[in-house]
């Protein structure tokens, strides 16, 4: 799938949301939505590493609200996570928590990327929980099935308590409300991601020179140079295409290479073919330079002859 493809459905994944905000559909969406970010290939590279630290969060949530030697504070502890004034009580994205609390008490801007998996991991029990749904039902629970179903409806539209988080803003929201808030800034962290990528690709330096394989065009500086007039590759074309075929366009290029690798032939040390053809390539190239490109190629002769592009119009 494109990026843009991607793009397009993680947008239509927030939609779908919005539209059933505060239904049992909407959860149904949601764990559709996780399904995708973790089986497309490139959302699975992207966000594997933070898949991995929130199931690691995860883990250590519920060791401690399991736990019997906790304190009394985590005794009675829900497993409905989707109130972070909940997480902020337990040992769980410490870092993301005092960066946030940080930034509030010193008065400075507060990202909203700060709280970035802590909104994957809300996201991720909702698809657990459709999950369980799911296996209650296949293994034929129908009382367990019911309860849980019972549970999702109750949470997807829930009054979440005001943050008793230290300097946090007190405003009691709807679960709905969050739910949609963090699929928005998993949305934002990934079309983001996709769109500076872009950018970034799309203003590279231009090489000062490139060679059109398909069409046997060299250009140099922005003029174009065809090479092949006929229908029939000449030993340039094979000399451009395998020098142009290196990661590196200052790495020389052997006589046999051309010969063997490219042009699919036997050497036999025919090192004279080679050399000109490099001469009628730089001829070429200095009368559509006007001579002022008149030593393109530079080569040595023999048995072990090479050839490379001049460093200076590199």
């Amino acid at each position: 799938m494109t990026t843009d493809k991607i793009k397009d459905q993680l947008i239509d994944f927030n939609r779908q949301f919005k539209k059933n905000s505060g239904h049992f559909k909407s959860f149904e969406v949601i764990f559709d939505y996780i399904s995708f970010l973790k089986s497309e290939p490139y959302l699975k590279e992207l966000l594997d590493p933070l898949f991995a630290y929130v199931n690691k969060q995860l883990e250590i949530m519920k060791g401690t609200a399991k736990s019997p030697e906790k304190s009394k504070e985590f005794d009675d502890i829900s497993m409905d996570i989707l109130d972070p004034s909940t997480l902020s009580g337990m040992p769980v994205f410490s870092q993301e928590f005092e960066t946030w609390q940080k930034a509030l008490e010193n008065k400075q801007d507060v990202s909203i990327m700060a709280l970035l998996p802590v909104n994957l991991l809300c996201l991720l029990i909702v698809s657990i929980e459709m999950q369980e749904i799911k296996d209650s039902q296949k293994a034929g629970d129908r009382e367990r099935t019911n309860e849980l179903i019972k549970d999702v409806k109750d949470d997807s539209f829930s009054i979440m308590p005001a943050h008793n988080i230290k300097n946090f803003p007190e405003k009691a929201i709807t679960s709905a409300q969050f739910l949609d808030s963090s699929m928005e800034i998993i949305n934002k962290h990934i079309i983001d991601t996709i769109d500076s990528q872009a950018f970034l690709e799309g203003n590279k330096p231009i090489s000062p020179i490139s060679f059109d394989l398909e069409n046997s065009i060299l250009y140099i500086r922005g003029q174009e140079i065809k090479i092949t007039l006929k229908n029939d590759k000449p030993i340039d074309h094979y000399i451009l295409e395998a020098i142009f075929s290196k990661e590196d366009l200052k790495e020389q290029t052997d006589f046999v290479e051309i010969a063997e690798d490219t042009i699919k032939e036997d050497y036999n040390s025919n090192w004279q073919r080679f050399r000109n053809a490099c001469d009628n390539l730089n001829q070429k190239i200095a009368k559509a330079t006007d001579n002022k490109i008149p030593d393109f190629i530079i080569y040595t002769t023999g048995k072990t002859g090479w050839c490379k592009i001049n460093q200076k119009y590199l």
